[in-house]
């Protein structure tokens, strides 16, 4: 009798918890569709809302119960958005990378990650997403590549018109081709736009599954983010090239070396930051990252100096100066 009661208790909580699986599944699906609809009558304006909620909630989903059980409810958002979405073209786009980084980060999760490889594993699916988007999709739907950059150009020029500042001529004075400069931005201004995607999503998912006590991944100190010595070193190299590409014939390499080396400098813009930040917090007992920034928009020449800073802090100097004041604090 004991034992044929406790098979009747455990045939009783399996079959809880699968309805009880199944109810928040269609409740999540329920949600996305009537958003959906309400975006469809209000003309597009909740879109960019609903396609960084999906891969939260597969995210969380899969947290709560299994990957295969995300994978279903994957399914299922892909089927009612294509429905419901009436075909719209940021649904088609977006709706794919959006479900495939909730699953790549939702396995991430299932084998215990840590947040940093987690969130790069978010920037990378969305980055490749936004390339694909940008340089395949769009076009093939009707929009160029170059009726987007000459769109880009005019506004560009508008806003120099405003404050009495010519774009073009200041480049071409410099000997920089202001067009092709233009198509290096606009890849740059993609490839940045899907890391900050990753980001955000990475960011609401860790507090989603912290938030509702599914799980919680830890929280990563600012002290902990340190920077990579060898990469410190490549990205310096790589942003000499910026002084050769010039030189360069073939468009194709010419491209690749300015896209490159304005990446480098980006990542040691990064270092940089998180020196002065540290540096502010540690040294001076001010949070002047913040203030820094402002001052970098108004005197563009302190953007040299922080990519020094960058490079020094990643290569180890200044983050061994930080070293020995954050033990002389404690």
């Amino acid at each position: 009798m004991n034992n044929l009661h406790i098979v009747e208790v455990s045939f009783y909580n399996s079959n809880m918890n699968q309805t009880k699986k199944l109810t928040q599944g269609a409740m999540m699906l329920a949600i996305i569709g009537a958003l959906i609809l309400i975006d469809r009558i209000t003309a597009y304006w909740f879109t960019e809302l609903i396609t960084l909620m999906m891969p939260v909630v597969i995210i969380m989903y899969s947290a709560m119960h299994s990957l295969r059980d995300g994978v279903m409810l994957s399914v299922g958002l892909l089927i009612i958005s294509f429905l419901l979405g009436n075909f719209q073209m940021v649904y088609l786009i977006y709706v794919p990378v959006g479900v495939l980084t909730g699953l790549i980060f939702s396995y991430g999760v299932k084998r215990n990650f840590d947040k940093r490889t987690l969130t790069l594993m978010a920037i990378a699916t969305y980055v490749v997403g936004e390339i694909i988007a940008t340089f395949v999709v769009y076009p093939l739907l009707g929009f160029p590549i170059a009726t987007m950059i000459e769109e880009y150009r005019l506004a560009m020029e508008k806003s120099g018109s405003l404050v009495g500042v010519d774009y073009s001529s200041i480049f071409t004075a410099a000997g920089i081709d202001f067009s092709q400069l233009l198509v290096i931005i606009y890849i740059i201004s993609t490839i940045i736009m899907g890391a900050m995607e990753g980001v955000l999503i990475s960011l609401i998912s860790v507090f989603m599954l912290k938030r509702f006590k599914i799980k919680d991944l830890g929280s990563i100190n600012i002290w902990d983010m340190k920077p990579s010595k060898p990469l410190s070193y490549i990205c310096m190299v790589l942003l000499s090239l910026i002084f050769v590409a010039g030189k360069i014939e073939n468009r194709f390499l010419y491209y690749t070396c300015m896209i490159v080396s304005i990446l480098a400098g980006i990542v040691l813009l990064y270092y940089g930051y998180l020196f002065v930040v540290l540096y502010g917090v540690i040294v001076l007992k001010r949070n002047i990252g913040g203030f820094f920034v402002i001052l970098a928009f108004v005197f563009p020449g302190l953007l040299l100096m922080l990519i020094m800073s960058g490079f020094l802090y990643g290569a180890g100097p200044l983050r061994d100066f930080l070293e020995r004041r954050r033990q002389v604090k404690l």
